[in-house]
């Protein structure tokens, strides 16, 4: 099978076990029932729980932990790629998966606790997925009540407290825990890191995601009330020691995000090609003026608003995957080239989502066409943690010749 438009850098050979994986996932995304499901989630406001049991069966949900990769996991170009074209075809599901895979991962390089193994058991097996709650909840502004408290209890650990943002929560089987232990050394204070059960007592999944872009990502509010697991299920150990993150991990999650944006970019600039072919005519022209002149696509503002979309998703995308090569070769890329990237990635969504609208005018923006809701889900991206601005101060800072960090969407 030929891989989609855009996928051929990185495609291996037909043979190779990445290659294999993005021919099963084309071929899922591409039928009719795949995309009408994620438009039908859309309009009601619901994650697509069938594109997400279908990914789940052919072991998408797994991959960064699939045995067939060995020790390290599926290599990060496999990982960019697929939320590359999942984001052509469900924008949504592939941002709960991305951040389901960043709980994979997360839990993979955590010591075993029992927990920890029956949620990645899970996963490996098809029917397990994860959440985890980190950011303010849904309707609150203050970042200081985003977080659980832990106290020990004899050999129980007892969490409190409400957080947001739990992506995949609608088909989440464990959710990924963690906080604070109370009256620990406030110079260096015990985190306690665990996994809760949904539906079991004590931990509760709120309903209540109602974005607009992005609505299907089933970022609900995780909350504990007294939810006691035994300490012997927990990892727990100095936030000093406990924070101490590879920026690669960063990077894995941060630049899946990206790779979400390309591939709305790219359905944006398709949609736009193909509209401005059949539109005849500018503005209401048929109403009294049978003669009108000529297709919107054979006029130079059109054609111009279709070059800049070009360039920027030709260039965002050859620059996001240079850099994901670096890093799948092991090298320590500068914080510097990774915020530069991101920064790139973010301007493109933001220029291509514009000039769709620009280009397609009132009648591409309809519940009709998809451009609507590709809209909506690229400015869903927009509004998450980096900011343009900030992002362009960090490179000037790091120009300068001062230290940077590389963030990732949590912003730390």
């Amino acid at each position: 099978m030929k891989p989609p438009m855009g996928l051929e850098v990185l495609v291996p050979a037909p043979d190779d076990v990445s290659g294999k994986v993005l021919e099963e996932l084309a071929a899922l995304v591409t039928t009719p029932a795949f995309s009408e499901n994620a438009v039908t989630a859309d309009r009601e406001g619901r994650m697509a729980q069938e594109n997400v049991a279908e990914l789940r069966r052919i072991g998408i949900t797994a991959l960064p932990i699939a045995p067939a990769f060995g020790e390290l996991g599926a290599p990060f170009a496999l990982l960019v790629d697929v939320m590359e074209l999942l984001g052509r075809y469900d924008a949504p599901t592939a941002v709960a998966m991305n951040m389901h895979w960043s709980g994979v991962r997360a839990l993979s390089r955590m010591p075993t606790f029992p927990r920890r193994d029956e949620a990645l058991d899970a996963v490996v097996s098809g029917i397990g997925a994860l959440c985890g709650a980190f950011s303010n909840p849904s309707g609150e502004i203050d970042s200081r009540k985003a977080r659980l408290s832990c106290r020990i209890e004899g050999d129980e650990i007892v969490l409190n407290g409400r957080a947001g943002f739990g992506s995949m929560s609608d088909a989440a089987t464990h959710a990924v825990l963690g906080g604070v232990v109370e009256n620990s050394d406030p110079e260096d204070p015990l985190l306690a890191m665990t996994v809760g059960r949904i539906g079991e007592a004590g931990l509760i999944k709120h309903d209540n995601w109602s974005a607009m872009g992005m609505r299907g990502t089933g970022s609900n509010d995780i909350e504990c009330r007294d939810l006691r697991i035994p300490v012997s299920d927990c990892l727990v150990g100095p936030r000093s020691r406990m924070r101490q993150t590879r920026t690669t991990e960063s990077a894995v999650v941060a630049l899946g995000i990206t790779a979400i944006w390309v591939g709305l970019a790219q359905t944006a600039l398709d949609f736009t090609v193909e509209h401005v072919k059949g539109r005849y005519g500018y503005m209401a022209q048929g109403t009294f003026n049978d003669t009108a002149e000529q297709f919107r696509a054979d006029q130079a503002w059109a054609q111009v608003g279709i070059g800049n979309m070009d360039h920027w998703l030709g260039t965002g995308r050859e620059l996001l995957r240079g850099t994901v090569l670096r890093l799948d070769s092991g090298e320590d890329v500068p914080a510097r080239d990774l915020v530069r990237t991101l920064f790139h990635l973010r301007r493109m969504s933001e220029e291509v989502a514009m000039g769709a609208m620009k280009v397609c005018g009132a009648h591409g923006y309809v519940t009709a066409q998809k451009l609507e809701r590709v809209f909506r889900d690229m400015l869903g991206g927009v509004v998450m943690a980096w900011k343009t601005d900030q992002l362009q101060q960090t490179l000037g800072v790091g120009a300068l010749g001062r230290e940077i960090a590389f963030t990732g969407p949590a912003g730390s």
